[in-house]
């Protein structure tokens, strides 16, 4: 297990902002992290889930203590026709080594800064509209529940699923690994796939800015446009992407959180329900 105290957290926030936690757990294990939930709930502890820290604006200073899921587990097992994933491997790792086994079909993914598990737990996919997600190739999913302290398996329920949502969401399950079944591709498609998604990302993705993906998981698309070049501080609702908010260079979680809440001001002035995707952790 490593601990790390009083740590600047730029590196683990995809927004990249200076924020400070009292202390971040660093899990080597399943058991490790077992032990960690099990002795923080007998002694009342609240604490934060994290992983790549895509959606997530951590506050100036972080009192909660952060639980850091990747070192968990980054194995890919291929056995019988499915592929185990340990919840600690990153997208692009996985959509890297699926091409080597001449499987693949999330690769529109590869632009998206997630692990595998945090992918699952927000059902990463294209746009509402496109209708694909991880989702479409999950078999399984490994998790900790922290209710009865015991690792369980889920068996994928198609109805649980939807744009940005999961059976896990809520719930305070930890997950910990999946089972997918992938489509049968040639190497030749994967990269043509991979190459075609960063070229869309180029065109139309603000990558050049630190940000933690898109504001809002539902809204108005118009809302969206009206904000765009909208600043507070250093951080700014994107001129190129709508929904996103950019680090420009010196944002605080304090800039962030403040445009955020003008896109739900503006959301109300026209009449329009909107619902945050960004966790804010403090």
């Amino acid at each position: 297990m490593k601990i790390f105290e009083n740590i600047d957290l730029y590196k683990y926030s995809t927004m990249r902002l200076h924020s400070v936690a009292d202390v971040m757990y660093v899990p080597q294990s399943r058991d490790e992290l077992k032990e960690l939930i099990c002795d923080l709930d007998e002694k009342q502890v609240k604490y934060y889930i994290v992983s790549t820290g895509s959606n997530v604006v951590f506050a100036e200073r972080v009192h909660t203590p952060l639980i850091n899921l990747m070192e968990i587990d980054n194995s890919i097992v291929y056995e019988s026709g499915r592929v185990k994933v340990g919840c600690s491997v990153r997208v692009q790792t996985l959509i890297r080594d699926l091409l080597k086994h001449g499987l693949g079909g999330i690769e529109y993914l590869y632009s998206v800064p997630s692990s595998v598990g945090g992918a699952v737990f927000m059902n990463a996919g294209r746009g509402k509209g496109q209708g694909v997600s991880i989702s479409d190739y999950l078999e399984d999913v490994e998790y900790f529940d922290p209710q009865d302290g015991a690792f369980q398996l889920y068996q994928k329920r198609t109805e649980d699923f939807s744009h940005r949502t999961s059976p896990f969401q809520g719930t305070g399950k930890i997950i910990v690994g999946a089972t997918f079944s992938f489509k049968k591709q040639d190497a030749e498609e994967t990269e043509r796939l991979i190459k075609e998604r960063m070229e869309h990302s180029r065109k139309y993705l603000s990558a050049d800015k630190p940000s933690c993906g898109s504001v809002f998981c539902e809204g108005n698309r118009l809302v969206y446009r009206l904000l765009m070049g909208q600043r507070i501080g250093g951080a700014m609702y994107s001129k190129k992407t709508p929904d996103w908010i950019s680090n420009m260079g010196d944002a605080t979680a304090s800039d962030v959180m403040h445009l955020i809440e003008k896109g739900k001001l503006w959301h109300r002035f026209f009449l329009s329900k909107c619902k945050v995707e960004i966790r804010y952790i403090e």
